[in-house]
């Protein structure tokens, strides 16, 4: 199962350092918050920026799903049930994150018509960059739900130190409760940011542990001949 823990460590470890470069320099680059016109020049202005944007979100949530996978097959053994819950919450994540790209898509098409004024074009790129927040709200919903429940069940099996899945299992737990309160209070949403500090320093953790040291599992017994082929 080690070749699975290996994957996992280096899908941890891809995605949460190429999501924060990508909120570096893509996101805060082109999006700001309360003046939809500028973020309509900026996103105009740079369009091969966002799409390329767009190209990693699709990429980064297919990755999602084959580091949800992977987990999947290391911790069925430890309950079948949890482990599949697990998987189809942060498939569930994916989902939701392909439909914030086909958002970021039509934000696009939006900025290349014609067929609108100015007031109702930015009118239209404050619904739609307001519903990809949103929607990136309900992804970390769903991150936050599948890992707690990753988490829980690497605490249980003692493949990885106790204190690290623990951290795991507290740092999404703060986020969810963060994210939840941004939906529910959306000025709230910087306050909430700092919410995720735990959940991304576990992903960091947990990535170099997987890839370095695998996961510690008993070796698998060598099935042994019958009597009668000794015989």
């Amino acid at each position: 199962m080690n070749r699975y823990a290996r994957l996992a460590g280096a899908l941890y470890l891809t995605i949460i350092t190429t999501s924060i470069l990508s909120l570096i320099v893509i996101e805060s680059r082109l999006v700001v918050d309360g003046d939809w016109a500028e973020t309509a020049r900026r996103i105009t202005a740079d369009e091969t920026l966002f799409r390329a944007g767009l190209v990693y979100d699709t990429l980064m949530f297919a990755g999602v799903i084959a580091l949800a996978w992977s987990l999947y097959v290391i911790l069925r053994t430890v309950d079948r049930s949890l482990a599949l819950l697990g998987l189809l919450w942060r498939m569930a994540e994916a989902i939701v994150g392909a439909a914030t790209v086909l958002l970021g898509v039509l934000l696009v098409l939006l900025l290349n018509t014609n067929a609108f004024s100015g007031d109702q074009r930015d009118a239209l790129v404050n619904v739609l960059v307001t519903a990809r927040g949103i929607g990136f709200d309900l992804v970390l919903v769903f991150l936050s739900l599948g890992s707690i429940v990753f988490c829980g069940l690497l605490y249980k099996s003692g493949y990885v130190p106790r204190w690290l899945s623990g951290l795991g299992v507290g740092g999404f737990v703060l986020m969810l409760v963060g994210t939840v309160v941004s939906l529910l209070l959306p000025e709230t949403r910087d306050m909430a940011m700092a919410a995720w500090a735990p959940g991304i320093l576990f992903e960091a953790g947990i990535g170099v542990w997987l890839l370095v040291k695998g996961i510690a599992v008993a070796d698998e017994p060598v099935d042994q001949p019958s009597a009668s082929l000794r015989a």
